[in-house]
């Protein structure tokens, strides 16, 4: 393998620290997104000459990169994650989703539903960035959960959670009037296990009321004009 690695970085003109940089930013972060930053841009453009050592050497770990070229950013899905279009029935799968806290489970629900919202209206960007105002943001979070966000500090700790993801971009939420730019990189996180692990959270069983709701237009599933490059 240190061979393999040796060969693959001379042809990349790179060195170890950069195949180290790469590995470390889709480890520590899961997306590199080139929209993101200046710096998150050259780690992209640095990760397109070492894809291919880069798959193989996550590959070997059990990880799987999915790079979405069109809109220009890469996931790595960790062992026994559930991968948008790609059937898997790993049992670690389950244990990795619970690392989700109820609030944050439910705030993906929320932006993939006005993501795909946008998206059918033809209000998506070119970048594949969909615009939404924050309180439009906090009522449908309310629908869904059918309990409002208690503290403003709730709702600015989901939208950093968010941004972490690589999924919304903005630079001051804070205004009522603001709006924040949710990325196609939602549609990367299957959300069927999400449905069903908050229902787990909140002890809610079929013959219950829901005590969330997902209006009847929502889609769970990948769509047509979803490319995954594999």
């Amino acid at each position: 393998m240190i061979d393999y690695i040796d060969k693959e970085l001379k042809q990349a003109n790179a060195d170890l620290s950069d195949f180290r940089r790469i590995v470390n930013r889709l480890l520590n972060h899961q997306a590199i997104y080139r929209r993101q930053s200046q710096v998150e841009g050259e780690d992209y453009d640095l990760y397109l000459r070492l894809e291919a050592l880069v798959r193989d050497y996550l590959g070997v770990l059990g990880f799987t990169l999915v790079h979405h070229s069109s809109q220009r950013y890469v996931v790595c899905y960790p062992p026994g994650a559930e991968i948008p279009g790609v059937y898997n029935d790993d049992t670690e799968q389950h244990h990795y989703q619970q690392t989700l806290r109820r609030n944050e489970k439910i705030m993906l629900i929320t932006a993939r539903y006005l993501f795909e919202e946008l998206l059918r209206e033809g209000k998506v960007s070119d970048e594949g960035v969909a615009f939404i105002d924050v309180e439009k943001l906090s009522h449908t979070f309310a629908m869904i959960a059918k309990q409002p966000l208690d503290k403003e500090s709730e709702r600015e700790e989901l939208l950093r959670f968010l941004k972490r993801l690589r999924i919304a971009e903005y630079k001051d939420a804070s205004e009522p009037d603001a709006y924040i730019g949710i990325r196609s990189t939602i549609l990367c996180y299957t959300l069927n296990s999400v449905l069903d692990e908050v229902n787990r959270l909140l002890g809610v069983t079929v013959d219950q009321e829901e005590v969330y709701s997902v209006p009847d237009d929502f889609s769970l599933e990948m769509t047509d004009d979803e490319d995954v490059e594999g």
